[in-house]
Parts: structure tokens; C-alpha cells; sequence
């Protein structure tokens, strides 16, 4: 008779599944924000809430797909030096180094994706990975 190993593992739920990794909500916003910067006339496709009546008149919220263009996270400064403050979702800012919002890149918009570029190549390899943990918690937190 074969001994049986006890696990305290449980099963996924089908809302776990769906929800993205850290990682792929920080590298689909790089990917946005650089598509953005070669065309700015991009949208995105989202899923918006919007309110609606039912048969009875009682307003309910309905989850609709809409395009919207993703909000910018690069400005310049009064020098005409260009700033990007990264974002995990669109509401957390995602601090690479503790205390230091955004990330001076250059005097033109080729060297806010040179800066992009790199620091998705650093989530890629892991180098952000406590970072990332961190945000998607304080992000997690604000929903419960």
C-alpha cells in the first residue's frame, strides 16, 4: 500500500487564474507608454464600469470594453529635461530605488524609451521582483 503525502496546498480559484502577474501588469504599461511615445495618437482597449438601468429602473454598473488613451507617465521639467514616474496599474507609483519617484531620462522623447527599454529588461531578468511584490500589495490592500 502506497503512504500518502498531506499537502497544504489548495486548489486556485478561477479569480486567481485570471489575474495577471506583477510582472505582466508592469511590462504591458512599459509597453503602452513606448507605443504611446511613437504614435500618440494610440488607444487601448479597457474595461470601464459604467452605470445602467435594468428592467425594474434600478441603476446597476455594467462592465463595458472601451478605447481610451493610456495616461502619460513622462513630463518636462521647465529645463525641457523629460521625467517618467512608472506605474504598477494606474494608480501606484512604482518606486525602483525607495523615496525616488521618477527617473530623469534626457532632453527628447527617444531617450524616455531608452530608459523604458531598460528598465523592462530589469523586470525581465528578476532585478525588480521585491519591488513589484510590494506594489501589487499596497495595491491588493486598497481593494479589500
Amino acid at each position: 500500500m502506497k503512504e500518502l503525502k498531506f499537502s497544504s496546498h489548495t486548489r486556485p480559484t478561477v479569480q486567481q487564474k485570471r489575474r495577471k502577474k506583477g510582472e505582466d501588469v508592469m511590462i504591458e504599461g512599459i509597453e503602452n507608454q513606448i507605443a504611446l511615445i511613437n504614435d500618440p495618437t494610440i488607444k487601448v482597449e479597457r474595461y470601464r464600469y459604467v452605470n445602467d438601468e435594468d428592467a425594474d429602473g434600478n441603476i446597476i454598473k455594467k462592465k463595458k470594453l472601451v478605447a481610451a488613451k493610456p495616461r502619460e507617465w513622462f513630463w518636462k521639467n521647465e529645463s525641457g529635461i523629460y521625467f517618467v514616474e512608472l506605474r504598477y496599474g494606474s494608480s501606484y507609483v512604482f518606486e525602483v530605488e525607495p523615496g525616488k519617484p521618477s527617473i530623469e531620462c534626457g532632453s527628447n522623447k527617444h531617450d524616455i524609451v531608452e530608459v523604458l527599454e531598460t528598465i523592462k529588461k530589469m523586470i525581465i531578468e528578476g532585478k525588480l521582483d521585491k519591488q513589484i511584490a510590494d506594489c501589487k500589495d499596497r495595491a491588493r490592500r486598497r481593494v479589500k
